[in-house]
């Protein structure tokens, strides 16, 4: 805890990144477990799925810890209620990933369901969406140096503004995705049509909160 409060007394913003940084952990491991998945190597898929569920531990303990410090009166150049609403976004994303691995092991794969390479193509956009905007949280110091203004204030629109346009695609490509499904509803078994359905939201939700961050950074800039 007070580590923390010497972290807030550098910047408001590190405890954020330090908290992404663990967010960030559990979605790198999601694409090796989908991959896993897909490869029916359910053995692969549980141990992944048990990392992102430490994982996400530690980040659900820093985040409790940070929303602590937020309730104090210490003097913040950002407001704390922002503040707050970034971290939980933020927690959310790592909360989705072991979401996803929960699903992933209650069964195997089977046969590898007709859509396939489309669903490569949306997990792949999503991740992208999220590196988007880990990039803007990892630019906040040099954001708050340039007192939220400048060529510092622009950078962080335009990779907002690519936060956001990467969203809408995976929208469109979860639309076309599920579509796919439909069509295909005859050649899965029950359980798998409605795996895949709950796979699909939980990949979905990825990009979703991403944007959703980029939209509480947003609101920080129009404080300025």
């Amino acid at each position: 805890m007070r580590t923390i409060a010497k972290l807030f007394g550098r910047s408001p913003f590190v405890p954020i990144q330090q908290h992404m940084e663990r967010v960030a952990r559990c979605v790198s491991k999601a694409q090796a477990m989908i991959d896993a998945y897909l490869a029916n190597d359910q053995a692969t898929v549980e141990k992944l799925a048990a990392e992102i569920d430490e994982i996400e531990e530690t980040a659900d303990h820093l985040k409790r810890d940070i929303e602590s410090q937020l309730r104090g009166g210490v003097f913040m150049a950002v407001d704390r209620g922002r503040l707050r609403q970034i971290i939980i976004v933020q927690d959310s994303i790592a909360d989705k990933m072991q979401n996803l691995g929960k699903l992933l092991t209650l069964r195997a794969c089977g046969d590898v369901p007709p859509f396939v390479e489309e669903f490569k193509a949306f997990v792949q956009i999503n991740l992208d969406t999220f590196d988007a905007i880990r990039q803007v949280i990892d630019e906040l110091d040099n954001l708050l140096d340039a007192g939220f203004a400048g060529g510092e204030a622009q950078t962080t629109v335009e990779l907002i503004r690519r936060v956001s346009v990467l969203e809408d695609e995976a929208d469109g490509m979860q639309h076309d995705l599920l579509k796919l499904l439909f069509a295909h509803e005859t050649d899965l078994t029950v359980g798998s049509f409605f795996l895949w359905t709950k796979v699909l939201k939980q990949v979905s939700d990825l990009g979703d909160r991403s944007n959703r961050l980029g939209n509480r950074i947003r609101g920080i800039l129009q404080l300025k």
